[in-house]
């Protein structure tokens, strides 16, 4: 693809996005879209096939940049404030596309390949926080009898659906409580002692 090619396919997406967000999935048309990017409709058709196709693409890029966000270093600190730097984190991937979260739940009703899209965010958090208790499960700060996967599961469900209550349906919360009551219950969870 030329450089001027990719420069009008990058166009169509931003406009899609906007268009998606606004309308939501199932009001969202072609149209719609070809409007917002100020493009012919034969040229959408150049670069998608179908506004599924455009959706498919916009959720790739959404789920692989909040993956990137989530692959930050490992915290320094205490026990506790290493557990909220990674909650912290969460919620700087989640912020910025929290609105497309919302249509990836959406669609994943109705889309298998859409909500195996919005488990990759939540799976990929489980695994991390399952190798951090597993750490401090072995630096003798976390409970050594719980099961780490299991409880990185069970944690990963509060932290993912209070996000998506808070920054994609709009349940005020102020985030310092949250991420200060998330930590507070993550710690207590895993028999956090500090030391």
């Amino acid at each position: 693809m030329t450089v001027k090619g990719q420069e009008r396919r990058e166009t169509i997406l931003i406009a899609a996005r906007r268009v998606f967000e606004r309308l939501g999935y199932v009001d969202a048309r072609v149209a719609d879209i070809v409007k917002e990017a100020k493009v012919a409709q034969g040229t959408f058709y150049t670069y998608f096939d179908s506004k599924e196709a455009v959706f498919t693409e916009l959720a790739k890029q959404v789920t692989t940049g909040m993956l990137e966000t989530l692959k930050a270093e490992r915290a320094s600190g205490t026990p506790r404030e290493r557990v909220r730097h990674g909650l912290h984190r969460f919620v700087l991937a989640f912020r910025p596309n929290a609105t497309f979260q919302r249509l990836l739940e959406q669609v994943g009703t109705s889309s298998p390949e859409m909500s195996t899209m919005r488990l990759a965010l939540r799976e990929d958090f489980v695994r991390r926080s399952a190798r951090g208790i597993e750490h401090m499960q072995e630096e003798g700060f976390a409970d050594p009898s719980i099961d780490p996967v299991m409880v990185a599961e069970v944690l990963g469900a509060m932290v993912d659906q209070s996000t998506f209550m808070w920054l994609s349906l709009g349940k005020e919360y102020d985030e310092d409580e949250l991420l200060d009551t998330l930590t507070l219950v993550w710690s207590r969870a895993i028999g956090l002692k500090e030391q």
